[in-house]
């Protein structure tokens, strides 16, 4: 009689399939509620938190996919001959290196499916000044509008707005102003916004500690192959821009449109400087722009596009 030969990791091997899914991501499942972990990787820079969250998320379900692929290599070997008690046997010895063969054929990625049945992600774009906000028009209509040395200056700068036009213009509707209004002719026919849509913000601004918003949405998959590096943006011609406060909960139309394409840098390294902020639905005195007006996706236009370190390596 014939001895059979006893059962090794080569005859394991042998009976396992070329490649494996160990995850089954479902069309319905996407990172739409899991907006704190994309701040979080734009914060850092880094995919580390959306990896230890979708890990974290499909720790079970991949485990599950190890034993069942486990336990069909040990019916295949009842199949050839061989005993339960020497299968389990073989299993229990070998248990760890058996489920190492099953991961490496692993071709499952979650992560890529996730992506692809994300929506675009709302976020606002707003300009830190060393002059700390503006104020409602009430209030800074009251004393008058000053060019130099304020937030009002670095957003007229920021729009790329001529100062003694918008000097004439504020004069024109019967508002109070003071100090120099330069003239920067250079920025005629150049300017971001049209000045009467500027001066719309101005007028309907409803209370303070407003700053300089862009809106846009993101393309989660161009931020994921960014590397979540948000160094320099460009907001595309059409989307709008006006004055919000997130800390109180209002602002103005936010319906300035932008003429051209806007490009932004994010970096801090002086100011001003922009920053950039999803718009997740905030608590106490981080209210977002969806939250107080009652938007859609839709409100906030097209996404945004990343510039790439490597670009911004390039023109440096």
């Amino acid at each position: 009689m014939d001895t059979k030969k006893e059962i090794d990791m080569k005859m394991v091997i042998g009976l396992m399939d070329d490649n494996y899914s160990l995850i089954n991501v479902d069309y319905r499942e996407n990172l739409d509620n899991n907006l704190g972990t994309i701040a979080k990787c734009i914060e850092t820079k880094s995919h580390d938190a959306l990896f230890e969250v979708v890990d974290e998320c499909y720790y079970d379900h991949r485990i599950s996919n190890v034993r069942i692929i486990m336990e069909d290599i040990k019916t295949k070997l009842k199949d050839i001959g061989y005993k339960k008690w020497e299968t389990e046997k073989f299993f229990e010895e070998n248990e760890d290196e058996i489920e190492c063969e099953i991961y490496e054929r692993d071709d499952s990625d979650p992560i890529k499916d996730l992506l692809g049945n994300t929506d675009k992600i709302p976020v606002r774009i707003e300009m830190i000044s060393n002059y700390d906000c503006i104020n409602s028009h009430w209030f800074e209509s009251s004393g008058g509008y000053s060019y130099k040395d304020s937030y009002f200056g670095d957003m007229v700068d920021a729009l790329n707005l001529n100062p003694f036009k918008v000097k004439s213009l504020l004069l024109e509707h019967g508002e109070k102003v003071f100090g120099k209004f330069p003239n920067k002719m250079s920025r005629n026919g150049k300017e971001q916004v049209s000045y009467n849509q500027f001066y719309e913000e101005l007028e309907n601004s409803c209370c303070g500690a407003n700053l300089l918003t862009y809106t846009a949405t993101i393309d989660i998959q161009e931020l994921h192959d960014a590397d979540f590096n948000l160094s320099e943006i460009i907001i595309p011609k059409g989307n709008s821009c006006g004055l919000y406060s997130s800390m109180q909960g209002g602002g103005s139309l936010l319906d300035m449109e932008l003429e051209y394409d806007v490009k932004l840098s994010l970096k801090k390294d002086n100011y001003p400087y922009f920053r950039l902020e999803l718009e997740n639905h905030g608590k106490g005195y981080d209210y977002s722009i969806k939250q107080v007006y009652g938007v859609c996706n839709s409100f906030y236009g097209k996404p945004l596009n990343i510039i790439s370190q490597s670009q911004i390596n390039q023109t440096a």
